[in-house]
């Protein structure tokens, strides 16, 4: 027996375990697509056709098979990810400690954005949930709460989360998303984005940031929207 068939073997027992409703079929070739990719540690198609144990030397037949599973509607992406999720969104949350969550984006030039919320453990990223539009690297906010809503639902009960996210993305509405759910945020801000720092008085945030602390600014409003 292979390495692929060996892994798919053990991924099938645990997606038989968390999603006992997806049909066998589907799910003995989900693990068998999960085992060729950690065997060849790539996501690339071409790549992991060539690694699926199947009985075809043909790369177009292995392309086409990899593709029709991708595309199955009985492979919703939400679905198959929730029970590995809440399972792991639970272990962060044990004896009272923060959730960490990242929103982080990727593009592929003006071709394709993705968003990605995930479960920052130690120094890596598990990905919970995403999002895929064409266009350039900078979902807006509606994108954004979609996701993260997805999460919350997913999060223990009373658990305290702390969301990161890089300068592309603080807006006043993901602020304001953030507050009403009493979450802790630390979303890095673009130097150019104007403020008040409560005199009155507009700067920007990179002047803000000149030797201060986190500690140093109370009461600044950004986006002049209280936010």
């Amino acid at each position: 027996m292979g390495t692929v068939r060996k892994l798919a073997d053990e991924v099938g027992r645990g997606l038989a375990e968390a999603l006992p409703g997806l049909r066998k079929t589907v799910a003995g070739k989900l693990a068998l697509a999960v085992g060729a990719m950690i065997e060849g540690q790539t996501p690339n198609t071409v790549e992991l056709a060539n690694l699926l144990p199947l009985p075809t030397e043909r790369q177009d037949m292995r392309e086409q098979w990899l593709r029709r599973l991708l595309k199955n509607p009985l492979l919703a992406a939400t679905a198959a990810v929730e029970p590995f999720a809440r399972a792991a969104l639970a272990k962060a949350a044990r004896q009272g400690q923060a959730v960490l969550l990242a929103m982080d984006p990727t593009g592929l030039g003006d071709r394709m954005a993705l968003l990605v919320v995930a479960l920052r453990v130690g120094d890596r990223a598990l990905p919970l949930a995403w999002l895929a539009e064409a266009g350039p690297a900078n979902i807006g906010f509606e994108g954004q709460r979609k996701l993260l809503e997805q999460v919350e639902s997913w999060l223990p009960s009373g658990a305290a989360v702390m969301l990161s996210a890089d300068r592309f993305y603080p807006s006043a509405a993901l602020f304001a998303w953030v507050q009403a759910r009493g979450r802790g945020c630390r979303l890095r801000l673009k130097g150019n984005a104007l403020a008040d720092a409560g005199q009155g008085e507009e700067t920007t945030t990179g002047a803000l940031a000149q030797g201060a602390s986190e500690r140093d600014l109370p009461g600044v409003r950004l986006f002049a929207q209280g936010s």
